[in-house]
């Protein structure tokens, strides 16, 4: 049974956001500049997770072979760097915050803090988009924490930063590496089962704590702050 909390540490992208819209227009501006075969969008929405690079080498399919690489030239880093510039200019056109999740930051008398595998400059650019930068107290990106979820160097950094315990904290996520990274920091996690994570994949590992919507995840956050 969860306890009260001081720090909630949210994901972003899915969790916070539902980024699906951008990050698929951005991954087929890149495979179409090289030649490749595009996605839809649910497509796309099933390579998300552990960071842009895996999204970008799941995009690709066989051509991200180290034989197909060889052959054609284009490889994965060169196929990121042209999603990643265009998804800079482009990330919030499309995206929207989840239902509820604004209203929960603006009235949480909770410290709140992002840990996401996503870059720090999409990051920060949606943080000020929807006027929310100033409510996290601590941000660590893919590109800023010591190591990337699943690994739980991210989530101590920010406890320590805080000066919490992991026993004051809660981990808030829709995929593996959010459930992982609480695992292995030894904090409870509240799971989103209508995230951008497969239930299929989530549910094997035994999330303790799991909610099928956004306005139940709110409700939960709120019993545990007050």
């Amino acid at each position: 049974m969860l306890h009260h909390k001081s720090l909630i540490v949210f994901d972003l992208d899915g969790t916070l956001f539902n980024t699906l819209g951008d990050l698929a227009v951005a991954v087929n501006f890149a495979l179409r500049h090289f030649g490749l075969p595009e996605h839809d969008e649910q497509r796309v929405r099933t390579f998300i997770g552990n960071g842009s690079m895996k999204l970008i080498e799941r995009s690709m399919g066989e051509a991200a072979l180290p034989e197909n690489i060889a052959r054609t030239g284009v490889t994965v880093e060169m196929v990121h760097k042209v999603y990643s510039d265009f998804y800079w200019e482009h990330c919030t056109e499309r995206t929207l915050p989840n239902p509820g999740v604004v209203e929960f930051l603006r009235n949480t008398t909770a410290r709140v803090a992002m840990l996401t595998n996503k870059p720090e400059r999409p990051t920060f650019k949606l943080l000020e988009h929807f006027h929310l930068r100033d409510r996290f107290e601590f941000v660590l990106c893919g590109d800023t924490t010591p190591e990337r979820k699943p690994s739980p160097a991210g989530l101590l950094k920010i406890m320590e930063s805080a000066g919490v315990s992991p026993a004051e904290t809660v981990m808030v996520g829709d995929d593996q590496p959010d459930i992982l990274a609480a695992r292995n920091a030894g904090v409870d996690c509240v799971t989103l089962l209508c995230g951008f994570g497969k239930p299929v994949n989530l549910l094997p590992l035994a999330p303790e704590n799991v909610v099928e919507s956004y306005a139940e995840m709110c409700e939960l956050l709120c019993s545990l702050t007050r």
